[in-house]
């Protein structure tokens, strides 16, 4: 039986035609929503231990940048770093001339990164890991 049926099939020990119209309403758009999302069954528990994983893989590391002179240059930082797969979060501190950056070091290594800064026309200086902030 395909996951939506199951889905759609009524649970045991609950008479439907009971409840309000407007919780049936209810229960029929969350049931609709938890199946389009995926979240049905026992694969809940399966996303949440997968995101744990996920996380602990994870690693943060601070690149030094020079030649930042306003806020333009830092969002142009940003933007060019989030677009590079693997990166999950990028901060970028003009105060402090420098990109914090969680990335997955199984997709992206910091060399990329630093290039990536030097093709903007900064200065990338050599990056070092750092516990997450």
């Amino acid at each position: 039986m395909s996951r939506w049926k199951q889905g759609l099939l009524p649970v045991p020990s609950v008479n439907v035609s009971s409840l309000p119209k407007l919780t049936r309403s209810l229960l029929l758009w969350l049931g609709a929503a938890m199946l389009v999302l995926g979240n049905t069954g026992c694969s809940a528990a399966r996303s949440e231990s997968n995101s744990h994983t996920t996380v602990a893989r994870l690693q943060t590391i601070i690149i030094p940048v020079e030649g930042m002179s306003c806020m333009s240059c830092a969002a142009r930082v940003k933007r060019v770093l989030k677009g590079i797969e693997g990166v999950q979060e990028v901060e970028v501190s003009l105060e402090h001339r420098e990109a914090m950056v969680r990335l997955s070091p199984e997709k992206v290594t910091a060399e990329r990164l630093e290039s990536a800064i030097d093709g903007l026309g900064y200065k990338a200086g050599k990056s070092r890991v750092t516990e997450p902030k």
